[in-house]
């Protein structure tokens, strides 16, 4: 019995020490597998953790031999994942999309596309990109050398106003070729025939024979009713202390010309027209005192009469006569120049005339030949006030009614 029981404490003892050599064995080897494993050849290529992040060629693990290990850095763009549009450069996309030659519209452009496809404004109409030149005319005449003029025509519909914008002249005549001094030019611009009674004219412009005026002048009149109009240009060299001289003019029929858009226009000057029947020009000067009701007219001189016989010269006097709704009041003259074409008086002559009549008041105006036998001849004559035709005529009565007790003068045509 004590054998038996010896015996399996014998064979207990010896599975125990199996197993523990067992356990220590495994436990060595694994020791020395740990230790060895940076000298031994390791295939990366070969297996994958589970799990492990390896980014698509960013890192590129390349085994040459069993013993070399080599890693090269691959340098490639980073591509969204929406299209490659968006790396693209504007002028790129707008190459590809047109066949013919746009550099010079990509040029100008630094946006990326992006901001192109979120532009609110994308795709809409830009007046600005596209400006419309004005249409230039040019307008000669056969007897040129007396300048040009340059000016800017358009209809604004909006306000229905016909707009002239007068631009500057060029190479004008002196206004005495003898001394060949500067000139003081102005312009005065009217449509014939007239739309109102209002004078249209510039500044006067010192010293120059270019002159420079950048100034705008409306019309108010209807478009059917432009292509009627004439539009003229009368140039003038301003004197304080003399009549203007004509410089030139420029008529401008406006059938001629579609100003629906802006029209540009180089015109010539020409000598100023006369008119059939014209015999010279008078300077008159008028004032009117209401406390004592008096109406002077001051007869300064006359210029460049001329005569209907071949008389080298004349024996001028004026006489003036007050007319009440058109008939004839008071006459009243002046004293007689002897052989002269070109008479001096400054002389006034004074009428009586109430507050109350003075709107139903007109002046004729007339100068005559003096003559021993007879009543003389009619060297041309002229109407101040007393008309709704508008002109200098009446302009000039109309200063004197506003311009009460001062004194108006102003240079008037002489008619046969």
């Amino acid at each position: 019995m004590v054998s038996v029981v010896a015996l399996g404490v014998v064979c207990g003892f010896g599975v125990v020490a199996a197993l523990f050599v067992g356990v220590l064995a495994v436990y060595l080897l694994c020791r020395r597998r740990g230790a060895s494993s940076g000298s031994l050849p390791v295939d990366r290529s070969s297996y994958e953790a589970v799990g492990d992040y390896k980014p698509p060629s960013l890192l590129s693990i390349s085994s040459t031999t069993s013993q070399d290990l080599q890693i090269s850095r691959e340098s490639r763009a980073i591509q969204p994942k929406t299209s490659s549009m968006s790396t693209t450069s504007r002028s790129s996309m707008r190459s590809e999309q047109f066949t013919d030659d746009t550099s010079s519209i990509s040029a100008k452009s630094d946006a990326s596309v992006d901001s192109l496809i979120f532009d609110p404004n994308f795709g809409a109409i830009r007046p600005d990109l596209y400006p419309r030149k004005d249409i230039v005319l040019q307008q000669s005449s056969l007897d040129g050398g007396q300048g040009r003029l340059h000016t800017r025509l358009k209809y604004d519909f909006r306000t229905c106003d016909f707009v002239v914008h007068l631009i500057e002249a060029q190479d004008l005549p002196p206004a005495d070729p003898v001394t060949g001094t500067f000139s003081d030019p102005y312009i005065r611009i009217s449509l014939v025939p007239c739309v109102d009674e209002r004078v249209r004219q510039s500044s006067v412009k010192r010293r120059t024979l270019n002159p420079y005026f950048n100034e705008y002048f409306k019309f108010p009149l209807d478009f059917d009713d432009l292509k009627e109009k004439t539009l003229v240009f009368h140039l003038f060299d301003y004197d304080k202390f003399s009549r203007h001289t004509s410089l030139g003019e420029v008529e401008i029929s406006m059938a001629n010309v579609d100003v629906s858009n802006s029209v540009e226009m180089w015109c010539d000057v020409q000598k100023q027209h006369k008119v059939a029947g014209e015999s010279g020009e008078i300077l008159i000067s008028l004032s009117y005192l209401p406390t004592a009701e008096r109406l002077t007219v001051v007869i300064m001189k006359a210029k460049e009469l001329k005569l209907s016989t071949a008389a080298p010269s004349a024996d001028p006097f004026v006489r003036v006569s007050l007319m009440v709704d058109g008939k004839k009041v008071k006459r009243k003259k002046t004293s007689v120049r002897r052989g002269s074409v070109n008479p001096v008086w400054n002389e006034a002559l004074a009428f009586n005339v109430p507050a109350e009549v003075l709107p139903k008041v007109s002046l004729e105006v007339s100068v005559l030949d003096h003559d021993l036998i007879g009543h003389g001849e009619m060297l041309g004559r002229c109407l101040l006030g007393g008309t709704d035709k508008p002109g200098e005529e009446q302009g000039h009565w109309k200063d004197m009614l506003t311009n009460q007790r001062k004194s108006v003068a102003m240079w008037h045509i002489l008619r046969k």
